[in-house]
């Protein structure tokens, strides 16, 4: 059995669920080797699980934090002025994958997988049955966790079709 994972010819949505399952198993990997150094420490004692911190009262203070997150990696900035909070920015992985455009100018991850995913629903006589539903597969294939609708304009008409692409939480009311 072959446990690597290679980057694929075709990129789409059913890739990126392969992907994330190779990434369910390295994640298992991961926890059993910290889970395994973690009873090493309490054996020995060593039982301290934060460090102290202080707030400096005077200056300006910046920092900055990354973490890998199921969706790509989560970046925090926070700048801290005379011991206050003066700026705090989250950057998400779904924002990210879901910009319009980078700052280079090119279509944003969410763009790029629907302008390339080929349409193979097949049960509609007109554009008015068309549910758009390869589009939707590509987009929750990044499993994005923010409330959005997609608006998928119908070339040569004025019908455009909205669908909701909840996926999270924050969704259920």
């Amino acid at each position: 059995m072959k446990l690597e994972w290679e980057v694929p010819k075709i990129w789409n949505a059913f890739e990126r669920n392969r992907a994330r399952a190779y990434a369910v198993a390295f994640n298992m990997m991961v926890t059993m080797e910290n889970w395994v150094r973690a009873n090493d420490m309490v054996k020995r004692g060593e039982t301290k699980v934060a460090t102290p911190f202080e707030i400096p009262k005077k200056g300006q203070f910046r920092g900055v934090g990354f973490w890998g997150a199921g969706r790509g990696y989560l970046a925090h900035w926070c700048v801290i002025e005379n011991g206050v909070l003066a700026n705090y920015q989250i950057s998400t992985p779904s924002t990210v994958n879901a910009c319009p455009k980078t700052p280079w100018g090119e279509s944003g991850a969410y763009e790029q997988a629907v302008l390339n995913t080929p349409i193979i629903e097949t049960n509609f006589t007109d554009e008015k049955d068309f549910k758009g539903i390869d589009i939707l597969r590509a987009l929750r294939s990044f499993d994005p966790c923010m409330p959005c609708t997609t608006h998928v304009m119908i070339e040569g008409t004025d019908r455009v079709i909205t669908r909701e692409v909840t996926t999270c939480a924050c969704g259920i009311s």
